[in-house]
């Protein structure tokens, strides 16, 4: 057995440097398709992350081992990815959920669900992909009406071209903080939307 000391980063460094079968996430910003979320039902979570409680040390750890693992070494995107979710954990009654992927060298999909600390009506209120700071929303460019959004909150979103019956409509890149600082509105807004139907 070996022990290995360091950051998280430092540790997801040593494993990338190490291991011959570091997988690259892909870099689409979309949802999952059916095909991935097949793999991510309740009952095939590998683990998650409850608002619940405070982050234990192992949890935090897993969590920011998967974000340095998928963002790559884009530190930006590491670092609003991190911030995000440790954001959402803190202010929302939200669970973080990481799905199992047969496709990925760790068994992890590569992205994380969000998804209310309530019954499970819905699935995820949105998907986050540490490999592009990508946040797909379920909302409806309708669901944006009221938010008292500006033209420069307009210019972060992503209207998704998607069937009518997709309910993931819309992405919120965290590309900077006021992506990121809208994100977070969006994922309040959809967690209204999904408790009020």
């Amino acid at each position: 057995m070996r022990i290995i000391e360091g950051s998280p980063q430092e540790i997801v460094e040593y494993e990338r440097a190490t291991s011959s079968a570091f997988h690259t996430a892909p870099t689409v910003d979309a949802a999952p398709s059916r095909e991935e979320t097949a793999d991510t039902e309740p009952d095939g979570e590998a683990a998650t992350l409850s608002a619940s409680t405070s982050l234990t040390p192992e949890d935090h750890v897993a969590l920011m081992k998967f974000i340095y693992g998928r963002a790559g070494k884009n530190h930006e995107r590491t670092v609003q990815t991190e911030k995000f979710v440790k954001q959402l954990l803190e202010k929302e009654n939200i669970i973080v959920a990481f799905g199992r992927s047969s496709k990925t060298f760790d068994g992890l999909a590569d992205y994380l669900m969000i998804r209310d600390n309530g019954p499970q009506r819905y699935g995820a209120v949105a998907y986050l992909r540490p490999s592009n700071g990508g946040v797909t929303l379920r909302l409806s460019p309708d669901d944006l009406d009221g938010l008292g959004l500006d033209e420069k909150d307009k210019g972060h979103i992503q209207p998704r071209n998607v069937a009518p019956s997709d309910p993931y409509k819309i992405n919120c890149p965290l590309a900077d903080d006021k992506g990121a600082a809208l994100a977070f509105r969006l994922v309040r807004a959809a967690l209204e939307t999904v408790r009020s139907e």
